[in-house]
């Protein structure tokens, strides 16, 4: 039987889609080394470079300050030249990160490089939901983002844990970080010829008047003005440092120092942690599709963290195998961005999507770098006192906990959706 033209259509935009995240999939493989491989990077530029706890959570929260400071102007790129374009001018940014903290040889330098980094890196996310917007039904969105982020994110945190710790132990900060600048630019270059926002993307030009500059910044005021808005936002601080700040960065020396673990033995619990977080990210895409209520889902999440939490606040020195289901758990149900994007979806035109999504992203990005730059000077305070090293995990784990009650809370009175007319 022949398909018919819709049918036709219908299949070349199945099997574009699908080459298209499979593109994208493996460009957020060597995106997620660098956002998820700080636990590694704190215990060896600690151990190797001889940096404070302050000094690493500086180094570390630096790409998620550039990510934050970068989100504004990133969200009026998407809406104004489209997410794959906005994603090959920032790629080139984050290059020039990798290639100088794979350079630096002073902690500053060290800094300046994740800022970079995280500039260019900041709307990956975004722009997956954004191209994925452009080419799968309205109700596989979610689920395709968070499979791509699940899978293929998964797949670069795996990376970001055991082999990266063998990397840097082999050839070296510079080594490792020259090796992901090269399979970065290619796969840039590869997004550059075959990724495209949508099936219409080409005749973008021909398709009416663009906002002017002026408008598209009035157009993200009016976005962060919204009321209908402001509590996802607030929610957003922790869609992802509660994970960045204990799994990301001091889920490794805990191991070291609290469960005396070598640093590949560490490295190893940290795969366990970063898989947790990938397989929920996963999960958070099939219950954005049949959930009926995603400000429960959340909730339902932020409660879960809350408990595992408190349990490590009150006994940081439980067995390993008790720390570490704990944690698993945790790490299953951090990644909320999904879910969060979605909500937020339901209240903006499409024309302002890339807008309201990065407004979460900045919340989310601020709110890593201050917990993680925070708890850093929260141990170093510890040690410097002479207390022992669970006192301060156990005050990052409380730190943690206050910053999820305050904003649930918060959230907890957030609409499901815009209030029907009349």
């Amino acid at each position: 039987m022949t398909q018919t033209p819709s049918e036709a259509d219908s299949a070349d935009r199945r099997r574009s889609l699908r080459r298209i995240l499979l593109i994208l999939g493996v460009f957020f493989v060597f995106v997620q080394i660098n956002r998820s491989g700080g636990g590694v990077l704190a215990s060896y530029l600690g151990s190797e470079r001889g940096l404070s706890p302050t000094d690493i959570g500086t180094v570390m929260g630096a790409m998620f300050f550039g990510s934050a400071a970068a989100q504004l102007p990133t969200g009026i790129l998407f809406d104004r030249i489209g997410p794959t374009r906005t994603l090959m001018v920032l790629g080139l940014i984050a290059l020039a990160g990798i290639l100088l903290f794979a350079l630096a040889s002073d902690p500053w330098v060290l800094v300046a490089g994740r800022v970079a980094i995280g500039v260019g890196h900041g709307g990956v996310i975004t722009a997956v939901y954004l191209i994925a917007m452009g080419w799968a039904p309205p109700d596989r969105v979610g689920q395709a983002t968070a499979g791509l982020v699940g899978i293929a994110g998964g797949i670069g945190g795996v990376l970001a844990t055991t082999p990266l710790a063998l990397a840097l132990e082999r050839v070296g900060l510079q080594g490792s970080f020259l090796v992901l600048a090269v399979m970065t630019a290619l796969l840039m270059l590869v997004i550059h010829l075959l990724v495209r926002d949508g099936p219409d993307s080409r005749d973008a030009d021909d398709q009416g008047p663009k906002e002017t500059l002026a408008q598209s910044v009035a157009g993200l005021v009016e976005v962060m003005r919204m009321p209908e808005l402001r509590r996802i936002f607030i929610m957003g601080v922790c869609f992802t440092a509660p994970f960045m700040t204990i799994g990301g960065l001091w889920a490794g020396p805990y191991f070291a120092q609290v469960q005396h673990l070598s640093h590949t033995e560490a490295s190893v619990a940290l795969l366990l942690l970063v898989i947790a977080l990938h397989v929920g990210t996963y999960g958070y895409g099939v219950l954005d599709r049949i959930a009926t209520s995603r400000r429960r889902v959340v909730l339902t999440g932020v409660a879960i963290e809350v408990v595992c939490l408190g349990v490590l606040a009150a006994w940081p020195t439980a067995p390993l195998p008790v720390a570490g289901v704990l944690l698993f758990v945790f790490s299953c149900a951090a990644p909320l961005f999904v879910i969060l994007a979605a909500h937020a979806r339901r209240f903006v035109p499409q024309r302002r999507a890339g807008r309201a999504i990065t407004c979460i992203s900045l919340m989310g990005l601020t709110g890593v770098f201050v917990l993680q730059t925070g708890t850093g000077a929260v141990i170093d305070m510890v040690a410097a006192t002479g207390g022992a090293p669970e006192t301060g995990f156990r005050l990052v784990f409380a730190t943690v906990i206050a910053v999820l009650v305050v904003t649930a809370g918060i959230y907890a009175g957030q609409p499901e959706g815009p209030k029907a007319p009349g």
